[in-house]
């Protein structure tokens, strides 16, 4: 005799050895999160499912970027020399961090703003334009050193 718990919504095949419906889109959503955590699979995913998965890949940039900022403000606490934008940026990350994590989630690399008194870890965010709304940054204050006692 077969019995049916009240989460399996379906069953398929027969006797013990059949699967539920929600075993199928437990495997799907762990097979998306894969897709999500591997840079070069992104943007095939982003691009299939865009406005349902904006969010996520959102918090997940915010997440990256709060590791880049940590990192930035450990060398800038130890006075370590900080990377420079541009192309010593990248090579910097590519150094720091596993898999590609020089670009963000929507498979833009990241860009690195230095003012005076701060750098800014910025990402194109969902429409992949620097300079838009939906930019996310994340900031870190320079601390300079004070000279004499």
């Amino acid at each position: 005799m077969l019995s049916y718990s009240r989460f399996d919504l379906a069953y398929f095949g027969e006797g013990t050895e059949g699967i539920s419906l929600l075993k199928i889109i437990f495997m799907l959503l762990v097979l998306l999160g894969a897709a999500l955590y591997f840079p070069q699979t992104r943007p095939t995913v982003v691009e299939t499912l865009g406005p349902v998965i904006n969010p996520v890949l959102t918090w997940q940039t915010n997440g990256e970027m709060d590791r880049i900022v940590r990192e930035l403000q450990a060398m800038n606490e130890q006075g370590t020399t900080l990377p420079t934008p541009g192309d010593r940026f990248h090579r910097w990350m590519e150094r720091q961090f596993f898999g590609g994590a020089k670009t963000d989630a929507w498979g833009v690399e990241y860009t690195l703003k230095v003012n005076r008194d701060q750098l800014l870890v910025v990402s194109n965010g969902p429409d992949k334009q620097l300079g838009t709304a939906d930019d996310l940054t994340q900031l870190v204050m320079r601390q300079r050193r004070r000279d004499g006692p």
